[in-house]
């Protein structure tokens, strides 16, 4: 009677354990394991176990969790006590999950519900790398002399973005080299992005769609060849692919948004989250710009709503007379 009052609270009662056969695994692959019910001190009723698989992403400002998937276990059972069971399980990753990074996490959560008792939880972290084609790709930035920021692979709503700073190739005439990507069958589509140095009076964003196809993305001196030949013709004739910085494309830290980019990597995880970052960033960006704008007040207002100098804020939103 005693070890059942005890049970009830969940001291002595069924334990649930999710044991991985791996914990990283590649976008599109099955994640596979098993589930071990332990009994307790008495005899249980489990009414169901299923599992939660959850999404956490970290902005600058605050977490947000997601579930991504509900997935049913098993339905009602008697475990004995001390009884030992195993429940096979698997889940098949989609391909257009964000990869992990310092600002993308996952995990399972496995809650065994015990009738007139207190459920049981377990948390399993898993960690989910590109597939090896999109590897290779990231490996011939690092080749070329472009080191991988810690910023990179961050969210914004809308995609998830590789950031690169030049070490050697470019240094000195860029500043900042990012792309996404749509992963499809037989390639890789990358929406590239460079930085430039001010160009003339303003700075400029140069942006390029470039398709890779699985060929080239096995041939690692093939890829690291096109990649420089892509980037220094960016370089040397940007005036054909300028995107001149306005409000309309700004995100957080003044860059670009890639919304109409069709497929891009992360796309699960725009109807999830994407709505709640993608505010918090413009709120971000509204802030940035009015603290700006105050604190070159002393500039005189010329400084901040344009006048006759270019840049002011009015150019923001197209205060020219054309």
């Amino acid at each position: 009677m005693f070890k059942k009052m005890m049970a009830k609270i969940g001291i002595g009662s069924a334990k649930v354990d999710l044991v991985l056969h791996k914990n990283e695994y590649e976008l599109g692959e099955n994640i596979e394991g098993k589930f071990i019910v332990q009994g307790g001190n008495v005899e249980q009723f489990i009414n169901k176990i299923d599992v939660d698989f959850m999404l956490t992403v970290r902005t600058k400002k605050q977490e947000y969790n997601a579930v991504i998937a509900k997935i049913h276990v098993s339905d009602s059972f008697t475990i004995g006590a001390s009884e030992r069971r195993e429940l096979p399980f698997s889940y098949k990753l989609p391909k257009d999950f964000l990869i992990s990074s310092h600002y993308v996490n996952y995990y399972f959560v496995t809650n065994l519900d015990i009738a007139s008792g207190v459920d049981h939880r377990d948390h399993d972290y898993v960690h989910i790398n590109p597939p090896q084609r999109l590897n290779n790709l990231i490996s011939a930035f690092e080749q070329l002399g472009f080191r991988e920021k810690h910023d990179s692979r961050s969210f914004d709503g809308y995609s998830q973005e590789f950031e690169f700073a030049p070490t050697s190739f470019l240094r000195g005439e860029v500043e900042e080299v990012e792309f996404i990507v749509a992963l499809e069958e037989d390639r890789i589509n990358m929406l590239l992005e460079v930085d430039m140095y001010t160009y003339g009076r303003r700075e400029y964003e140069v942006k390029r769609e470039v398709s890779l196809s699985n060929d080239i993305l096995a041939d690692g001196s093939r890829l690291v060849d096109f990649l420089q030949r892509v980037l220094s013709d960016i370089v040397e004739n940007p005036q054909a692919y300028l995107f001149e910085r306005d409000f309309s494309s700004y995100k957080h830290g003044g860059k670009h948004r890639h919304s109409g980019f069709a497929g891009a990597l992360g796309g699960i995880a725009v109807g999830l989250l994407g709505g709640m970052i993608v505010g918090e960033i413009m709120d971000e960006v509204m802030g940035d710009m009015f603290e700006g704008a105050l604190g070159d007040a002393g500039e005189g207002l010329e400084s901040v709503f344009g006048g006759e100098e270019e840049g002011g804020m009015f150019d923001f939103f197209g205060g020219d007379d054309e």
